[in-house]
C-alpha cells in the first residue's frame, strides 16, 4: 500500500502541476489505506524513493482509478494529465484503445465517486455483462 500512495504522487506530479486539491486527494486516499499525512510526508522525504509497477491486473486498475481521483480533484482534465494517464497505461501493459476506453470508464466511476474498495466489484459485474 504503501508503494501505492507513494505511486499516486509521483503520477500527479508528472504533467508539471501539483495542484492543493490533488494533494489532498492523495492524502485522502492514503487515510482511507490506513496512512496519515505524517506518515505520507515521510515516505516522500526518503532518498530514491522509485515508481513500483504493481504485477497484479487488479492493482493496476485500482491505481489508475485513483490516479483519475487525483485528475479530477481539481475538477479539470489537463491534456497532460491524460497523456500521463496514457503513458502509464502502456507502462503498465495496456495497449491504446484499451487505455482510451479505462480512461472514459474510469473518470466515469469517479464523478460518481465509487470507493476503490469497490472497484474489483465492478470490474466483475462488466465482465459478466
Amino acid at each position: 500500500m504503501k508503494n501505492h500512495v507513494v505511486n499516486l504522487y509521483m503520477i500527479a506530479l508528472s504533467d508539471g502541476h501539483f495542484a492543493p486539491e490533488e494533494l489532498e486527494t492523495i492524502l485522502k486516499i492514503g487515510e482511507e489505506k490506513g496512512f496519515t499525512k505524517e506518515d505520507f510526508e515521510k515516505m516522500i522525504a526518503q532518498p530514491g524513493i522509485e515508481f513500483y509497477i504493481p504485477e497484479e491486473f487488479m492493482e493496476k486498475v485500482k491505481l489508475l482509478y485513483d490516479f483519475v481521483k487525483v485528475i479530477l480533484s481539481d475538477e479539470k482534465i489537463e491534456d497532460e494529465e491524460v497523456r500521463s494517464f496514457m503513458r502509464f497505461c502502456k507502462k503498465f501493459g495496456f495497449e491504446e484503445e484499451q487505455s482510451n476506453a479505462l480512461f472514459e470508464w474510469l473518470v466515469e466511476l469517479a464523478k460518481q465517486d465509487l470507493p476503490t474498495e469497490e472497484l474489483e466489484k465492478e470490474i466483475k459485474k462488466q465482465i459478466q455483462d
